[in-house]
């Protein structure tokens, strides 16, 4: 079974990190579509569905710039693995979408929406059985054991992000803790990896996982960002969707002290319901706005990349390097 899928960032629109490797970019979308294919109807749709929605595929593109920056290898094991990487990744946000009852994800319906809960996390299930099975064609243990470390950590994550749905005192002490080992410590391991495929020693293949990690905490605190001040059109998503399902992220933790003493109280007010209707979001975004919270997180962000990219320092100068460096930028000033 075959299909066609349109690349979200084709090579028209691609930016500079990823227009280096557009041809290991189209190799990992065709790898994709052979790898997801299925004689069981509704696991193949909606495999499908995702792939044809698209993404920035930044996961993967991690994985082929690591690789490439640390040596490189035989291309079709770096293209498995980054298929591996983006497998993981869109099974995530399949069970993401079920647990926070999400109909929208980069403009069209989620798989949920569409096929209901139960084939949805079967089928984010299904994802992430044909990543497994990838990997294990890769034959790494060092990969192996990075990788099924990194899901233990995420599945954790998501567990402690969704008990504290609603618990403003949560959030204030995991906040940093949740989108590392959510985010964060994924694209960590997904730079890891490619290094250990491009046979970096120790020094390079930690330096480029930390710069991962830190790409990762700029990516998810700009997506916070977003959340308030996005555009729809851009984002595929209504504004303040975390602050309507109770998660209380960094422009929230940061706008609380900034404002004056009647704002706050309002505002805790309000997140102490737990879960906010429209017009509280629009009027706790506003908030969140005017205390200047989003220009503190922006910063945060962009501290975050700049870290990442001292990390390069002890990669070996070449124009991969440069497309990491580059990458780091675009996490923190996209619009989507």
């Amino acid at each position: 079974m075959s299909v066609s899928f349109p690349y979200s960032g084709r090579e028209e629109i691609r930016p500079d990190w990823a227009v280096l490797i557009a041809s290991e970019l189209d190799l990992i979308e065709a790898k994709l579509e052979s790898v997801v294919a299925s004689s069981v109807s509704p696991a193949f749709d909606l495999s499908v569905h995702l792939l044809s929605a698209g993404g920035k595929r930044i996961r993967p593109a991690l994985v082929v710039l690591s690789a490439l920056a640390s040596g490189g290898c035989e291309a079709g094991r770096i293209v498995n693995l980054a298929a591996v990487a983006e497998l993981m990744h869109m099974a995530s946000l399949v069970h993401d979408d079920v647990v926070d009852e999400t109909t929208e994800r980069r403009g069209v319906d989620t798989t949920n929406e569409k096929w209901g809960n139960k084939i949805s996390v079967l089928g984010g299930d299904y994802l992430l059985s044909k990543a497994f099975s990838l990997l294990a064609e890769e034959g790494s243990s060092d990969v192996l054991r990075v990788l099924a470390n990194t899901a233990v950590r995420m599945t954790e994550s998501e567990i402690l992000q969704a008990s504290g749905e609603g618990d403003i005192s949560v959030w204030e002490r995991n906040y940093w803790r949740i989108i590392r080992d959510k985010t964060a410590d994924f694209m960590g391991a997904c730079c890891e990896c490619g290094a250990i495929l491009g046979g970096a020693d120790a020094a390079m293949r930690n330096a480029l996982r930390e710069y991962g990690v830190q790409l990762g905490l700029a990516f998810q605190v700009t997506d916070d960002v977003l959340d308030i001040i996005g555009d729809p059109e851009l984002t595929g998503k209504e504004v303040g969707t975390d602050l309507m399902h109770g998660k209380f992220t960094l422009p929230v933790l940061l706008a609380l002290p900034n404002l004056d003493e009647s704002c706050a109280e309002e505002m805790r007010e309000m997140l102490g319901k737990g879960v906010l209707t429209h017009l509280e979001v629009r009027r706790a975004a506003k908030l969140i706005i005017d205390s200047g919270a989003v220009e503190l997180a922006r910063q945060s962000a962009s501290d975050c990349a700049d870290k990442a990219c001292e990390y390069l320092a002890q990669v070996p100068a070449s124009e991969y390097r440069q497309a990491l460096e580059s990458l780091a930028g675009f996490v923190i000033y996209r619009e989507a």
